[in-house]
């Protein structure tokens, strides 16, 4: 009992409580949020890397929290590798020996990418899966044949640790990747008759009017498309542009990635990062569906995970790929947090000391869910 107080005393610590914060206006739902990384590239194959949230879950036999994570070598792209870390607290983590004497799960396939790097960008675990060595899936962006290109790839595992590439050979090559994977609600109806599984990916339209900003793609307005399959191995058909900003969204906004997850009361949730070009900072909305095809924004637009107050960590740009998992009887959210911004300046450059970024924590209680899709 002593030590699960000490966790708790820790992760309160970690933790900063809404009404003492001097950020923008928070989510009603919002019991508390980290003010520093709650997990650190402290292992020596993590050495001068950098970490980002991938996928969260529940251990069923456990009952312990999984997390994978992205590490990002310093170094070259083609080191970077999928991570797991598990604790029983949300405090204390354990990285167990998946791979010679790491927690790797998953690595490159050796090829340099002609765009983009090895990223694992979303994996589910498939609650209507009958065939056990695909119980978890995963799309990630690699490379497995040159002359092909980079694209999105799949890959299935019967545990989580173990993972088998299903191609080789990318099912989507149009850039990005920028992408979620979700499975359909049984009997899902869409414009093109059932779907086992959607994929959201980013995507672009030519707009020469656009504000002059210091964005990247000059030109290009980020939207959201989707993807469906019916069966997960096989055939994609897409993309379909589903949502992109409207009249009543500022000038510079722009949809980055939407993550897609299934709440207790049968609607979609998702995560809509929203890329905002002219000061290039990054935030997160909270938007509801009853199909995954047609989206509505939550919350009045507000952030529901907003920018950090100047100095912290998570003041420039904040990211969230991964879908929420209720425990410990709250909703937990761990997203990607940076003092920088998307072109990597700092936001507030006069910040003499600026802090390092990290994978960040927010909890809400189960109202997150109170969704009310149109």
């Amino acid at each position: 009992m002593k030590s699960l107080t000490r966790a708790n005393s820790k992760l309160a610590r970690l933790m900063a409580a809404v009404n003492d914060s001097d950020c923008m206006k928070e989510h009603p739902a919002l019991l508390s949020r980290s003010t520093q990384p709650v997990l650190l590239p402290d292992q020596p194959w993590e050495e001068g890397g950098r970490i980002s949230p991938v996928a969260t879950f529940i251990d069923e036999s456990s009952g312990d929290l999984l997390l994978y994570y992205l590490l990002r070598s310093s170094e070259r792209a083609l080191a970077n590798a999928l991570c797991l870390a598990r604790s029983n607290d949300g405090v204390n983590w354990t990285k167990p020996d998946y791979d010679s004497g790491t927690n790797i799960v998953m690595r490159s396939c050796g090829n340099e990418n002609d765009w983009g790097q090895f990223y694992p960008c979303s994996i589910i675990r498939d609650e209507h899966e009958t065939d056990e060595t695909q119980n978890w899936k995963m799309i990630y962006w690699d490379c497995p044949d040159p002359k092909l290109g980079s694209g999105i790839c799949l890959a299935t595992s019967p545990d989580g640790i173990q993972w088998n590439r299903l191609h080789n050979h990318p099912i989507i090559t149009g850039a990005n990747d920028a992408a979620s994977l979700i499975d359909a609600f049984p009997d899902a109806k869409t414009p093109f008759k059932g779907g086992s599984h959607f994929i959201h990916q980013q995507t672009f339209t030519y707009n020469p009017d656009l504000p002059t900003d210091r964005d990247n793609l000059k030109q290009m307005h980020r939207a959201i498309s989707i993807w469906k399959c019916d069966k997960f191995d096989e055939r994609w058909v897409g993309p379909v542009r589903i949502l992109e900003p409207d009249v009543d969204d500022e000038p510079d906004l722009q949809f980055y990635w939407l993550t897609a997850f299934k709440t207790p009361s049968g609607v979609y949730g998702g995560f809509l990062n929203c890329h905002h070009t002219i000061d290039q900072t990054m935030d997160v909305q909270l938007v509801s569906s009853k199909d995954g095809w047609s989206w509505t924004r939550e919350n009045d637009r507000d952030p529901v995970i907003p920018l950090a107050h100047r100095g912290q960590f998570d003041c420039g740009l904040v990211s969230a790929i991964v879908p929420p998992v209720i425990w410990k009887d709250s909703v937990w959210v761990f997203y990607q947090g940076r003092p920088t911004v998307h072109d990597a300046q700092p936001r507030y450059p006069e910040v003499e000391s600026q802090p390092n970024p990290g994978i960040g924590l927010a909890q809400f209680s189960t109202d997150f869910f109170n969704l009310n899709p149109q």
